[in-house]
């Protein structure tokens, strides 16, 4: 097996590296936490612009079709210079779940959006009670009509208040334990009931 970079990842790397060593030292870092949106939004539009938010995702998408080690790389340097922007929540969480789990027209209206930097997602799972159970999804999901009606609390959802939609997971069938029967949703941030 060859654990080596290809050339350009190794380029890839050093090219976020850079990024973040010139644009977010500890007081610009200090100044982002401390502002109403709790992330820059110049520096997620220079993430947009230098593809990394396409990084994963289909060409078909606008994105780049890159690999899980693309992504790590990626997050080896947000976690090392303490980017506070969303890009787990967005890339590695909720855009990795509408790639697959979501239908078409949620892919082609969501995913081009989030590649552009213009559409953020959170993933709402965590329970109170859960104690890091990832099958303990209690949140109930119930058929009105055409629609769910999701009834619940979800906790630690990160960057759950800056997201445009929340990717929920509910229960539709089974205990709260139970592997199966577990559904995720699409929730507008703007949704009446969403806190």
């Amino acid at each position: 097996m060859n654990f080596e970079l290809s050339e350009e990842q190794t380029l890839l790397a050093e090219t976020i590296k850079r990024f973040v060593a010139t644009h977010y030292n500890f007081d610009a870092r200090a100044k982002i936490l401390a502002s109403p949106a709790g992330h820059s939004e110049d520096v997620w539009a220079a993430i947009a612009e230098m593809g990394l938010l396409g990084l994963p995702f289909d060409e078909a998408h606008g994105g780049f079709g890159g690999t899980t080690v693309d992504v790590m790389l990626v997050m080896e340097a947000i976690g090392e210079g303490l980017l506070v922007e969303p890009y787990l929540a967005t890339v590695g969480l909720g855009g990795r779940f509408v790639a697959r789990a979501g239908t078409k027209a949620q892919q082609d209206r969501i995913l081009p959006a989030l590649v552009q930097g213009k559409h953020t997602l959170a993933f709402a799972h965590t329970e109170p009670g859960a104690r890091y159970d990832l099958r303990q999804v209690g949140l109930p999901a119930r058929r009105s009509g055409e629609a769910w009606v999701l009834d619940g609390d979800k906790r630690m959802v990160l960057h759950g208040g800056q997201a445009d939609t929340l990717v929920v997971s509910a229960r539709t069938a089974g205990g709260d334990t139970d592997e199966a029967g577990i559904t995720l949703f699409l929730v507008s941030r703007s949704t009446p009931g969403v806190t």
